[in-house]
């Protein structure tokens, strides 16, 4: 059987800022969607209506507020 020279692989400085760029920018693009998801949930959550919660059985029957005092 022929034997191949063990394969060598080597990391430049420039190899190691590439990647680190490329993950920083990632990072920052994930953030970015993560941020406008919020202020987009936030602006909605302003112009819907609060749903209102059910009474319990017991509420109902004794008349309580449903605020739990």
């Amino acid at each position: 059987m022929l034997r191949r020279t063990p394969t060598t692989i080597t990391l430049t400085q420039a190899d190691i800022e590439q990647w680190e760029a490329s993950r920083q920018r990632k990072l920052h693009e994930a953030q970015q969607k993560l941020e406008s998801e919020i202020a987009a949930n936030e602006s909605n959550a302003v112009y819907k209506p609060k749903e209102s919660k059910q009474k319990s059985t017991k509420d109902r029957i004794m008349g309580g507020t449903g605020k739990g005092y």
